[in-house]
């Protein structure tokens, strides 16, 4: 059977679909790009905020007119979206011919076996009491890096966040599988590894004595081929050590992904964040010292319940103080079953988009200021894409795959995509920088 993709949300549920891809070519069927030419098509949907749900459903839809129309045969839903409302999707989207939670989506060869037989299968069950696999993934990333997600669920109780209670608490993935895996990546040519998790510095608490993110990282770095390893989704702990520990090793490279999510004491213990500004504060100096020429990204959230200007002004500042490379900013989604849903007052949409606007516009002034202080210096840079005889896509070790900027290579040769040249900066374009390749300094 000839199968088509949908993955929607993050790059954890990204790694979910490349296991089922693995699975289901492992079983002997066959993956397609394009829906109209599949038998079958699954959406891998996100429920983690109100607009990732209404594009999940919406995807949904637009593959039912699909089916409608003959293209394929079979439509599924996987992912948060699957497990967190499995009976409501099957009521009201009679276009869906299965859902699949987060702990059945490897049986995806079986189910797509009971739906050809005229079942209507609900799959969703809890959540497994170990996270391991042993299928190959289906890397679906452009060439040259691939994400390596290293633990499923999380132990932190965010007030906002419904994932603990969708994905479940933190299971780690056993470090011998995890170095397989790696393995396997570099074999097939990739070259940076994009650790992801719900919470990538809790890595190894529930292994026992020993195990920790420093520890896999470290191992990782043995695996030849694999030339950057990039640590996204840490909690910022007043513990620097942590980090520190794992940022230190060789092969990672001076980048940190740490979402923060507030600048005002005040929201964050009501978001039921463990720390505060301060300790923001202190942490982000001890890296900065530590680790020179440090890229950090975090995340921040506007229309908080109870948000004020003043928690805002806070959120302003926080970001004018510690000039972050990248900054993503999210509205507030009120979801369900969680504390946060219950909180009052409310903020208004109209009030929090506009919050949004201001850090987001405070932020790109900040990331063209450091793009442009980058202008004649070299780098070395992973090139993933050609765009044009001469022109190609890529990324500097400052640039996180998907979610940041990157560098439009100029060159007089033809370049391996999945392979790393060395650039000059030459100008600095919005949130990218446009760079010429140094023949001889490859």
């Amino acid at each position: 059977m000839k199968v088509g993709f949908i993955s929607l949300g993050c790059s954890k549920n990204l790694v979910d679909t490349e296991h089922m891809m693995g699975a289901l070519k492992a079983a002997g069927h066959e993956i397609v790009n394009d829906p109209e030419l599949a038998d079958a098509v699954v959406v891998n949907t996100c429920g983690f905020i109100t607009e990732a749900k209404r594009e999940a459903i919406d995807a949904i839809v637009e593959m039912g007119l699909l089916k409608e129309q003959g293209k394929f045969r079979i439509l599924l839903a996987t992912g948060c979206l699957a497990q967190r409302y499995p009976d409501e999707l099957l009521q009201e989207l009679p276009e869906l011919d299965a859902v699949v939670g987060v702990k059945d989506y490897l049986r995806i060869p079986a189910i797509l076996n009971a739906c050809e037989a005229g079942q209507r299968p609900k799959a969703v069950s809890g959540w497994p009491e170990k996270y391991s696999l042993q299928t190959k993934r289906l890397v679906s990333t452009p060439p040259g890096w691939a994400y390596l997600k290293i633990a499923e669920g999380c132990n932190n109780r965010c007030t906002y966040c419904a994932i603990p209670g969708i994905r479940g608490p933190l299971r780690s993935r056993p470090k011998a599988e995890l170095i397989k895996e790696a393995q396997e990546l570099a074999d097939a040519g990739v070259r940076e590894l994009v650790l992801v998790a719900q919470d990538t510095t809790a890595y190894g608490r529930d292994l026992g004595p020993g195990e920790s993110l420093a520890d896999l990282v470290e191992k990782l770095g043995d695996i030849n081929g694999i030339e950057w390893i990039r640590v996204m989704y840490a909690y910022p702990t007043g513990n620097v050590g942590e980090i520190l520990s794992a940022l230190k090793l060789k092969k990672v490279v001076p980048y940190l992904d740490i979402p923060l999510q507030h600048g005002s004491d005040k929201i964050l213990k009501l978001m039921g964040r463990r720390y505060n500004r301060q300790v923001v504060y202190n942490l982000i100096a001890e890296l900065r010292e530590a680790i020179p020429g440090l890229a950090l990204r975090t995340t921040l959230m506007t229309g908080f319940p109870g948000e004020s200007a003043d928690d805002h002004r806070e959120n302003m500042e926080l970001l004018e103080r510690l000039q972050f490379d990248w900054t993503g900013v999210f509205a507030y989604s009120k979801e369900d079953g969680t504390v946060a849903g219950r909180l009052v007052p409310e903020v208004s949409p109209e009030v929090a988009l506009e919050r949004r606007r201001q850090l987001l516009e405070l932020q790109q002034r900040i990331t063209q200021r450091k793009n442009q202080q980058r202008v004649g210096q070299q780098a070395s840079v992973l090139v993933e894409s050609r765009l044009s005889p001469g022109n190609y896509r890529g990324r500097a070790c400052f640039q996180a795959p998907e979610v940041d900027g990157t560098v439009l290579i100029k060159a007089n040769r033809v370049l391996e995509t999945g392979n790393f040249v060395t650039i000059s900066f030459s100008r600095a374009y919005g949130y990218d920088l446009i760079g010429e390749e140094q023949i001889g300094t490859t």
